[in-house]
């Protein structure tokens, strides 16, 4: 057998092993829940950036990685099911921690078991839970339960912000992502295929989320060349009951049509 064979045998072997170490833990875990826990990771970033002011963007944005494949990228819902579920309030409150326990199914049907504990829950307009995620799209979500990332099905009673990418017409959707925050979108990428959005309200951490069109994701500097970020709003919409909102994204040789939608503010 060539060095080479013997190799990416090895290399075989190990992602086999690791994936059978991560069923493992999964299968041992299906009565006891998993945890889910967020790590405030843009202001963590706004933090170093205060305590460190001549920290690149870029160095900020590698700092921002590092914590993301460690914690996961909180992304909120805004759904109340898990509320719901818990026999909760709608957007309350409490002093004390409150436990909510809820099941999502894995990309191979089985019920995987959560918990939340948090003492907020409310959003304006219903409900706010946070998911640390290592990557999310259409066909399945990413989730980091501790440190075993966990692939679920998506469902209707857990939703995210989604944007999507729109023909001329404006008729039809060509791409959709999901970002982890209910603002508009900062920039697309020349090609049309990544988003750039923030991560953290009111504040400026220097870097800018590009989420690709696969759902996985990273920080980069907000300065970054290659995004687009002149643009047009076609479309501001408020009725109440939800944001529809348009933008045009244009540069000398592109043009795009981005549509964000999210729930009332």
């Amino acid at each position: 057998m060539t060095k080479i064979r013997v190799v990416n045998f090895i290399v075989l072997l190990v992602f086999a092993s690791l994936t059978i170490f991560q069923l493992q833990i999964i299968n041992a875990q299906t009565k006891k829940p998993f945890v889910l826990k967020t790590g405030s990771i843009g202001e963590k970033i706004y933090q170093k950036k205060q305590a460190n002011p001549r920290m690149s963007q870029a160095a900020l944005a590698a700092y921002g990685n590092s914590l993301i494949k460690a914690n996961g990228l909180e992304f909120h819902t805004e759904n109340c099911a898990i509320a719901e579920a818990n026999n909760q309030p709608i957007s309350g409150s409490s002093e004390k921690l409150t436990t909510f326990n809820f099941k999502v199914e894995d990309v191979s049907g089985r019920k995987i078991p959560f918990q939340i504990l948090t003492k907020e829950w409310g959003a304006p307009c219903g409900c706010y839970f946070e998911f640390p995620m290592l990557s999310i799209n259409e066909k399945e979500w990413t989730v980091l339960a501790g440190k075993t990332p966990i692939k679920l099905k998506p469902t209707d009673d857990i939703d995210f912000q989604e944007v999507r990418l729109l023909d001329r017409t404006k008729k039809k959707v060509v791409r959709r992502w999901f970002k982890p925050l209910d603002d508009a979108p900062a920039g697309i990428s020349a090609d049309g295929t990544k988003l750039y959005v923030s991560i953290v309200y009111d504040i400026d951490p220097g870097v800018l989320l590009e989420i690709s069109e696969t759902g996985t994701f990273r920080l980069v500097s907000k300065n970054a060349p290659y995004i687009i970020k002149t643009h047009e709003e076609i479309r501001n919409f408020d009725d109440g009951s939800g944001f529809d909102g348009l933008r045009q994204f244009k540069s000398k040789t592109s043009s795009y049509f981005v549509n964000y939608i999210y729930a009332c503010t």
